[in-house]
């Protein structure tokens, strides 16, 4: 498969990461973060709407060496940044203790208007997430590519969970992330669009009711970006290691390489209604790997860890090409020692705290990362 030339298929992640204290609390502290960071990372580094979170974003990379780059210089700049303060990044989709009525909202103009806006929904936003931004630079393209690639939503979710734990309990979900995101408005699947131009007036009608802003008040779990020329994938809870996440955005990008050369084949992929794919999204969230799928190809049940394997296959023919064949391949070591969620579970189990859940976290977020100096 050739690539098209431009800026198609690049990557842009943006990951969230929780500041915790030595003890493994939540820790407000992202004003001071910000000051000392402006310099080693400038507008890569990023408020959320509560100060014990902070979002790096990673330059427009062309691969996954590019990205695998990336992530390791925000790790470890942030790691860097925070150490002298006694605190450390953990990443996860959910803290498993802290509580969000101890939080302290980000003092910015946005914040406060979401917060008039959406009262109690939008104060126990105490989640953390994963998001990739694939280069589509065709507006009628970026569509097509968004209705075909939702069928994928619930096993890419499935692969990322990391947030068994909500207010020091086990929830017996594992994305629990999942159900916290869901009691915003316009979140989810995203319905079907004919093309660019009805997605717009839906936009625009939404706009000029006061229902939104703009169009980044739409948060589905995949969308296309009204600013940028991507579409933009953000079902993922946020993933602990290094190579998960880079594996998620591998998989996101083959997953858009190969609906892009099914479509120059003339073959397309078949699209499905949001209610079918919730009803998989439930299951990942609920389950995992460990749970199954439905195939509504054949309308039965499949195993996801049968699944993943499939998706592998599925996008086998591009990865080469995209040089991502090592992040692809980490699928398989998901499926022997589990997800973030599954481990997090595992060193519950094992020990009985959840502050040594939090250790867990906070030592698998750095782990492999380069130390990086900043400045003083």
């Amino acid at each position: 498969m050739t690539a098209p030339a431009g800026d198609w298929l690049t990557v842009g992640i943006e990951e969230e990461f929780q500041i915790v204290d030595q003890s493994g609390q939540l820790k407000s502290h992202i004003g001071t973060l910000l000051a000392a960071g402006k310099s080693s990372l400038g507008e890569q580094l990023k408020p959320e709407m509560l100060q014990s979170v902070v979002e790096v974003t990673t330059r427009i990379c062309a691969g996954m060496d590019e990205a695998r780059a990336e992530i390791l210089r925000l790790r470890g700049t942030l790691a860097a940044l925070l150490q002298p303060a006694g605190l450390r990044i953990a990443s996860a989709g959910t803290h498993p203790f802290s509580h969000w009525q101890e939080q302290q909202i980000t003092e910015l103009e946005r914040y406060k208007l979401l917060e008039e806006e959406l009262q109690d929904v939008v104060r126990e936003l105490l989640i953390f997430g994963l998001h990739v931004h694939i280069g589509i630079p065709d507006r009628e393209v970026r569509i097509e590519i968004m209705n075909e690639a939702r069928y994928f939503l619930p096993h890419l979710l499935a692969l990322s969970t990391s947030s068994p734990f909500w207010l020091t309990r086990a929830t017996g979900l594992k994305s629990y992330r999942s159900v916290i995101w869901s009691r915003f408005p316009r979140t989810g699947i995203p319905p079907d669009f004919t093309s660019w131009d009805e997605f717009q007036n839906f936009v625009d009608l939404l706009v000029r009711t006061g229902s939104i802003d703009d169009g980044k008040k739409i948060w589905w779990d995949l969308r296309p970006h009204v600013f940028y020329p991507t579409i933009e994938f953000r079902v993922c809870d946020a993933t602990t290691r290094v190579d998960e996440t880079l594996c998620l955005a591998a998989l996101i990008q083959a997953i858009c390489a190969k609906l892009l050369k099914l479509r120059r084949q003339n073959q397309g992929f078949r699209k499905y209604q949001p209610n079918l794919i919730n009803e998989n999204k439930w299951r990942a969230i609920r389950h995992g790997l460990q749970g199954s799928l439905i195939d509504f190809g054949k309308q039965k049940e499949v195993p996801m860890r049968d699944l993943a394997l499939e998706l592998v296959e599925f996008v086998d023919d591009v990865v080469d090409e995209l040089g991502s064949r090592k992040e692809i391949s980490y699928v398989n070591t998901l499926l022997e020692e589990g997800t973030s969620a599954d481990r997090q579970l595992r060193v519950f189990r094992e020990t009985g705290h959840l502050h040594a859940v939090v250790d867990h976290l906070a030592a698998e977020t750095v782990a492999g990362v380069p130390v990086v100096e900043v400045p003083a």
